[in-house]
Formats: structure tokens, sequence, C-alpha cells
């Protein structure tokens, strides 16, 4: 793994993809390069009442980018850092903390890849996503992300977009509260699982999402025969 560092890093973008969801970008330090590993994470650290808090966020970009990374934050209410980043303008800096993390994207060799999240879970799936074309584009890749409502979606054209580019990856949005017109996928992300991963005993698993999520997903893995050592969590 790579030894991480504290940098004091400065935001160049902030804009909303989603309801209540901005993407930010922060430069570095000059001289500085970030070396990461697809699914890592950085640790912000703010101060509110002469405390100091911290949050973690996993990295949005791919690990190509060393002059910069890219973050999906959610704006939660009463959530000091996370409104403190959602507002956050360009020039304003934090004090951060990577790369962190064990989630990390492994050899798929023979085995299919499945990602299941919900809202920003879906965040590090970004660069582990990347990665799987870039060296491994015949593998059967799938993605699942869950949403109450279709505004809720983060980034949907661009995964369907990719969808009709490489075919080994299959994309499936679903709505817990769908709309009418809506014709993709219905109910949560373990139904969707439940109609079409009848056996992942040749899967890579990876979950990402609320605890509660992570760990329904996770036992469902077991019926559906997911292999014991190829189910992968990381926990908001």
């Amino acid at each position: 793994m790579i030894p991480p560092k504290k940098l004091r890093v400065t935001v160049i973008g902030n804009e909303p993809v989603a309801r209540d969801i901005n993407f930010l970008r922060f430069t570095l330090p000059p001289g500085e390069s970030l070396e990461f590993l697809a699914g890592q994470y950085a640790t912000f650290f703010v101060t509110k009442e002469e405390h100091v808090r911290t949050k973690s966020y996993s990295f949005t970009s791919i690990p190509e980018n060393k002059d910069f990374f890219e973050l999906l934050v959610k704006r939660v209410p009463n959530g000091y850092t996370s409104n403190l980043l959602c507002d956050a303008e360009v020039g304003k800096e934090f004090d951060v903390l990577m790369p962190l993390g064990q989630f990390v994207l492994k050899d798929p060799g023979p085995r299919s890849v499945l990602f299941v999240a919900t809202g920003t879970g879906l965040a590090p799936f970004f660069p582990m996503i990347h990665e799987l074309r870039k060296n491994h584009g015949s593998t059967n890749t799938n993605l699942v992300v869950g949403c109450r409502f279709v505004e809720d979606m983060i980034m949907s054209e661009e995964f369907s977009a990719l969808e009709k580019v490489w075919p080994s990856f299959h994309y499936y949005p679903v709505l817990s509260r769908p709309e009418d017109g809506w014709t993709g996928e219905h109910g949560h992300v373990q139904d969707v699982m439940k109609r079409r991963f009848l056996n992942l005993a040749n899967f890579d698993v990876y979950i990402c999402g609320v605890p509660e999520m992570v760990n329904d997903v996770k036992e469902l893995c077991v019926q559906l025969k997911g292999t014991t050592g190829h189910v992968y969590v990381e926990r908001y």
C-alpha cells in the first residue's frame, strides 16, 4: 500500500450532480503528486468549536490523475463537514490525509465482477470500473446502483453511454420509488440481485453504502452461492 500523507488541498471545482450531492475537485500543493489505488479514500480534518473532526470520502477520480482528485459528497442535514464541503467556493483549503483504505480492486482473473452501491456509495466504483476496462476489458462487469427517486441518480447518463461502447459492461439502475414512465429496475439492489444474479459462485462482489444495505447484500451473497473471500465491503 502507498503510505498516506497529510496535505493542504484547494477546491478548484464544485458542482451539483444530483439532489443534495456535489462533485468536487481539489488540487494539490505545488510539487506534490497523488498516488492511490482504485477504491481508496481521503480523510478530511475540519475544526468546529475548537474540536477537530474527521470525515472520509472515497476517490471518484482515476489513479492516472496525479495532480488533482475528485469526490462525491452528499449533503447531510446537520452534517457539519458535508455542508462545509458542498458550500465550499473555489479557493477554499482543507487539510486531508490520503490515500487510505483496503477496499481496493483485485485482479479478477477469470471471474466476473459485480459492483453494488446505493447513493454516493457509487464513488469508489468509478475508478474501479475504469481500471477494469483498461486492464481487463473482456471481464464481465456489472454495476447495480440503488436510489429512491430519479433525481437522486448520479451520472446515470455516463454509465448508460459506457454500456453502449463496452460490451462487457452492464448497468442496472434501480429506484425504490419510481415515477410514472420509469422503465428501469424497481425495488432495491437486493431485488435486482435476486432477479439477475442467481449464482455468484464465479463473481468478485464489491459492496459500498450504508451499513444496513451492505450487511443485507453481504448476507444475500451467501444465499446466491457467493464465494468466501470474494465479497468485499465498504460501509459509510
